[in-house]
């Protein structure tokens, strides 16, 4: 259809912001498009395209997002821009650089302008999240505006199969529709050097490890206390204190020789029988300090902003997570862990200690890895029926 309301929707000589203009000259093809009016659903869409291009799914990844959505961590290969809910005009201007292979959109309201213009394009166009389908307010008086607008749809990824009813009712095609679950924000579970880990894990000889991630300063003492209290209970445990700042590796060694035996991972000192903390001052072993220790603290989650780390990246490598109620920007992915009792919240420093003490008890660190690796394979089952359409776009469309 070349006329009717749909040539309307996308308006001619709208010119991007300058900074928008300089991010997309970075798009290559095969691109994916990820949008969301909605924050919680952006640290989804956050985690896919991590996955997107671990596995080479795409080239580049855009995602789009509301105004005052928290920082995403750098990721080469994705550019990520705030983008009002329906902005046809930036599609078009996007279409003019690098035409997405896939557009994939979580917005709890269907962006009716956009998929106006990338109609026509080669672009694949897929919805998701959604158990009803509504419309951006504006276009919603329109003659057979919602036929006409899925009608351009090629996939629509609902929630639960009683969701289907709905969108049949406004024309889409039963063949369209899949069921797929909830995506989550499940992020790719940080890699390690695995001669690092046999190498460390022979040096701590099978010694019991707890690990502090990305420990903020104003946490340090209360965690260090919390040590103390564990170590009344087990002598040989371990504890690998990761800083959110590395640079404060030596000065930590410093202010904690006279109360502790400790080693410092970048000097490359060795350890001992004696070494109650480990020092992992060093950037992307994440992944190694998971996967050596039994239970892990998140650090921030106590105090200021919020955890400064997704929990869920401990639970995917089988490590108990406990922590504090400020959850910062991963209120989501907290709450599905704890919904399981997949991880053990404490109101306090002063409670740190024994909550440790208590994941480190071999039963109740193995039933939290377990109920925390059950949230994390509920959720890939939907994230791979996603990705299947993702690379099958990928393979045909855009350019």
């Amino acid at each position: 259809m070349a006329g009717g309301f749909f040539g309307r929707l996308s308006p001619r000589g709208w010119a991007p912001r300058p900074e928008h203009s300089r991010e997309l000259t970075a798009l290559c093809p095969p691109l994916i498009w990820l949008h969301s009016d909605d924050r919680r659903r952006v640290r989804r869409l956050e985690a896919l395209s991590e996955l997107v291009l671990r596995d080479a799914v795409a080239r580049s990844v855009l995602l789009t997002h509301p105004d005052g959505t928290g920082p995403l961590t750098d990721l080469h290969g994705r550019v990520a821009l705030p983008l009002g809910p329906d902005d046809a005009g930036f599609a078009k201007a996007l279409l003019a650089r690098c035409a997405p292979a896939v557009f994939l959109s979580t917005s709890r309201q269907i962006p009716t302008g956009i998929i106006a213009a990338l109609r026509g394009r080669g672009t694949r166009i897929c919805l998701a999240e959604n158990a009803v389908p509504r419309f951006v307010t504006g276009w919603r008086g329109l003659p057979g505006l919602s036929r006409q607008t899925l009608s351009h749809v090629d996939r629509v990824f609902v929630p639960r199969d009683e969701d289907r009813a709905g969108w049949w009712g406004v024309g889409l095609g039963k063949e369209a529709l899949v069921t797929s679950g909830r995506l989550s924000a499940i992020p790719v579970a940080p890699a390690c050097n695995e001669g690092e880990r046999d190498l460390l894990a022979d040096a701590f000889r099978n010694r019991t490890l707890w690990c502090a991630i990305h420990l903020p300063e104003r946490e340090e003492e209360a965690v260090l206390a919390a040590h103390r209290e564990a170590l009344r209970d087990s002598h040989r445990l371990a504890l690998i204190l990761h800083p959110a700042d590395p640079q404060r590796g030596a000065a930590l060694k410093d202010a904690l020789e006279s109360r502790f035996n400790t080693a410092l991972r970048s000097a490359d000192d060795p350890v001992t029988p004696e070494t109650q903390v480990y020092i992992a001052d060093t950037e992307g072993e994440r992944g190694l300090w998971y996967r050596l220790a039994s239970a892990c603290y998140v650090g921030g989650s106590l105090s200021g902003e919020g955890a400064q780390r997704n929990p869920m990246e401990a639970a995917a490598l089988g490590c108990a997570v406990v922590h504090g109620r400020m959850f910062g920007q991963f209120a989501e992915t907290f709450d599905l862990l704890r919904l399981t009792r997949a991880t053990r919240m404490v109101q306090s420093a002063d409670a740190l200690g024994p909550a440790i003490g208590n994941a480190l008890r071999p039963e109740q660190a193995a039933d939290m890895a377990h109920r925390g690796w059950q949230v994390i394979a509920e959720a890939a089952e939907a994230t791979e029926i996603v990705m299947a359409e993702l690379r099958a776009g990928c393979a045909t469309g855009g350019g």
